[in-house]
């Protein structure tokens, strides 16, 4: 297809831009059913767990330690930090820290985490001008669904690519949810989109090894949806309808060819995605995690010992299987390895954040059980992504071989987790940072987030001392 000829072809996903705007500007907290709001404060509540678990990680304290060199503080408080920032710093810091940990919560439809974009922005924002915890909630749904639009419209097409869905799509929710706390006219929002498709970035290469980079596409993410809304409000702006025209965001993450269309629509033209986001358990890749599960479903069951194992196959869709030759040199990385974390489910029948520590990762056994090891992408698993996220995990010993299905892990909707071990969750990953005390206190502050006149003492309650 030649240039002149694109110009007249009928562009994917019309009137994308347009639907999400629409969305965005008329969404009230009013209109938003028990269960979106229910939702909404869970993913608030793990988030900011995260956030604060996460903020003294190499990764953020770096960044955080780069901005301090070049420019002054601000006067935002940042979860998990005593450092206070610029709402800028602070949205990325927030971000990065949220990401930091491999345990934010994430859109299976999508392969995207919107929760450590939308909510880091929301924060930042919200504190900065007072708003109300409904206010809050109310921007909170909005920056989701904006993500788990685009995302859904673009998966897997995007991840194939290269793409990290999380850096390229998350910027257009902290984008929403700041436009909506802000309330900015509805030509502004599609400015806000227009100027935030143009920092759309993040690729996938982190798979590979020094996987660091991979927390600061989350960071940069908040960081540039927020600036796109404050521009769009100043009057910068933006390509119209950037998500479905020529040269726009579909053509040039999604498709590679503009006359290939996808739908994408928010509610109430399709259920609310916030309700089907999961909730991680497991401070590793998502991806893994039911064969993971599998795995130390056997054992359990079986009483399936580490030196009894002979082999270990793993059946699972393509994207999971591109992980398994992901080594475990450094954190980041480990926590994307197929073989590490198999090895640790076979030794521990668990994993927890202190696993990941160097000394554990270099012990030799996990080269043992990475030999043992044979992960493969087969069609009859790969076709059922990404309605399901299947696993089938076969293991060999002397006595006999045992085999056990997954189609998801613990914290979906096909398997969910309760607001008992949510709670349980947060406060586990906030006690060692704020104490228990306040941990508890934190957690009813968010959780009672509805009633809240003005999030600001929230936001300082979240942040060290």
């Amino acid at each position: 297809m030649t240039h002149a000829e694109a110009v007249h072809t009928p562009q994917p996903g019309a009137g994308a831009t347009a639907a999400l705007v629409a969305f965005v500007s008329k969404l009230q907290f009013e209109s938003l059913d028990a269960e979106v709001r229910h939702y909404a404060r869970r993913h608030l509540l793990d988030t900011v767990g995260v956030m604060i678990s996460g903020a003294a990680g190499d990764v953020a304290t770096h960044a955080e330690a780069v901005f301090s060199a070049v420019r002054d503080g601000g006067r935002i408080p940042v979860p998990g930090r005593s450092h206070r920032a610029d709402l800028l710093d602070a949205a990325f810091l927030g971000g990065t820290a949220a990401h930091g940990i491999e345990l934010d919560d994430g859109y299976r439809q999508g392969s995207v985490h919107p929760g450590c974009a939308v909510i880091p922005a929301a924060l930042a924002v919200g504190c900065d001008i007072g708003a109300s915890g409904k206010a809050v909630i109310e921007a909170i749904v909005a920056g989701y669904e904006t993500v788990i639009a685009i995302a859904r419209a673009c998966h897997p097409d995007l991840r194939q690519r290269g793409f990290h869905p999380t850096g390229v799509c998350a910027v257009f929710g902290a984008a929403a949810a700041t436009a909506k706390l802000r309330g900015v006219s509805a030509p502004q929002v599609a400015d806000a989109f227009g100027i935030a498709a143009s920092s759309a970035a993040g690729l996938f290469a982190f798979v590979n090894g020094s996987a660091d980079v991979k927390r600061l596409h989350a960071g940069h993410a908040a960081r540039e949806g927020v600036q796109a809304a404050l521009l769009a409000e100043r009057g910068v702006q933006g390509p119209p309808g950037v998500i479905e025209a020529r040269d726009g965001f579909l053509q040039a993450f999604a498709f590679g060819r503009i006359d290939k269309a996808r739908p994408l629509a928010p509610p109430p033209a399709v259920p609310f995605g916030i309700t089907d986001c999961y909730i991680k358990p497991y401070p590793c890749c998502r991806h893994i995690q039911p064969a993971v599960e599998a795995l130390m479903g056997l054992c359990r069951e079986e009483n399936i010992s580490l030196d009894e194992v002979t082999r270990i196959d793993v059946d699972t869709y393509r994207i999971a299987a591109e992980h398994a030759h992901t080594g475990w040199d450094d954190f980041a990385s480990a926590q994307l390895s197929f073989p590490y974390l198999i090895g640790l489910a076979l030794r521990f029948r668990s994993i927890r954040l202190e696993h990941f520590a160097e000394a554990l990762r270099r012990e030799p056994i996990f080269d043992e059980i990475a030999r043992k090891l044979h992960v493969v992408a087969t069609p009859e698993v790969d076709r059922l992504y990404p309605q399901l996220r299947p696993a089938r995990v076969k293991v060999t010993t002397a006595r006999g071989v045992f085999t056990r299905n997954a189609d998801e892990a613990l914290g979906s909707r096909l398997v969910p987790l309760d607001d008992a071990g949510l709670r349980q969750k947060f406060e586990e990953l906030v006690s060692p940072v704020l104490s228990p005390p306040r941990a508890a206190s934190l957690g009813a502050l968010l959780w009672d987030i509805e009633a809240c006149r003005n999030v600001r003492a929230v936001v300082e309650a979240a942040a060290l001392n």
